[in-house]
């Protein structure tokens, strides 16, 4: 009789437990994983960058590349991309970030291995348990992903309980409105952030050089893409680079440079490394037009 008082008990405890997972997972997805497990594989090429390359949103298509950028996304969440697509469709070019961040260590933390593990298969994986546990586990139960919970806690704190963000829109000072002191400043912050270690990490070099062998080994043209910068950054940034464009450029792979497109246009960006939507835009005809010029001479 105990035991199946205990087992019933046991039961209903686990059966709370698989709804309330379900429920966070609902709210996970609406703040977090969004549209990131969303690809249009209807074309042969793309474009895989971080959050330099979202401003370029679906713009990219009227020149036939779907823009499979990711906010946060490290080299190694690019490669799961980039076997996904292999896997599933036709690839012919994939344009690639190599700015001069791409391969700091930082990235290593700051990534987004937990979503990008939805395009993952077992053969990327040395065993079947480490697979199970990014593909299923990590990425469906909320208990598991420590990144969840944090997610949950600043929603929590920070948009149900923040009653003046309710109703009403966030305002933010574009990059043009800040100070020259402003700019300095958040300017330095990213950049302390970014190149804290003199050397770049071997385990996003690794992964770049794997997107390289993969591309080359399926016959898809990589082209190395550099995007805008404000002029406030580029002048703290100075030579700080960890050279992922190096990498490209010793494989003999085409680089293209446009750190310095938009140097006076400080009202293209939202802040001091991220075009907003209107540069976004414009960047994108200003990208595809330079290539198309190439291709005539």
């Amino acid at each position: 009789m105990m035991i199946k008082l205990f087992l019933k008990q046991v039961s209903i405890f686990l059966l709370l437990l698989v709804v309330l997972n379900f429920l966070l997972f609902i709210l996970i997805r609406a703040f977090y994983i969004r549209d990131y497990d969303q690809v249009d594989l209807g074309y042969s090429e793309y474009l895989l960058a971080d959050s330099h390359g979202t401003p370029l949103g679906d713009f990219t298509e009227i020149h036939d590349v779907h823009n499979f950028s990711g906010q946060s996304d490290s080299y190694l969440d690019m490669e799961r991309k980039l076997r996904f697509l292999i896997r599933h469709t036709t690839v012919n070019k994939i344009y690639i970030s190599v700015d001069d961040h791409t391969l700091s260590p930082t990235r290593e933390d700051q990534n987004n291995l937990d979503r990008s593990a939805y395009y993952s298969d077992r053969e990327d994986y040395s065993s079947y348990k480490e697979f199970i546990h990014d593909k299923y586990l990590n990425y469906y139960c909320v208990f598991v992903n420590d990144r969840y919970s944090l997610i949950i806690k600043n929603f929590l704190q920070n948009e149900l309980f923040d009653i003046s963000k309710w109703g009403g829109s966030r305002s933010k000072n574009s990059w043009e409105d800040m100070s020259a002191l402003q700019q300095k400043e958040i300017s330095t912050d990213r950049i302390n952030n970014y190149f804290e270690f003199a050397l770049p990490s071997v385990v996003m070099s690794s992964s770049l050089l794997r997107i390289i062998a993969i591309c080359k080994a399926n016959n898809i043209e990589l082209i190395g893409l550099r995007f805008p910068l404000t002029k406030t950054y580029l002048g703290i940034l100075d030579n700080e680079s960890y050279n992922a464009d190096s990498i490209l450029i010793i494989n003999n792979l085409h680089v293209i440079d446009f750190d310095s497109l938009y140097m006076e246009q400080d009202y293209m960006f939202r802040d001091m490394d991220h075009l907003d939507k209107e540069g976004g835009e414009k960047f994108t005809e200003i990208l595809f037009d330079s290539l198309e010029e190439k291709k005539v001479n």
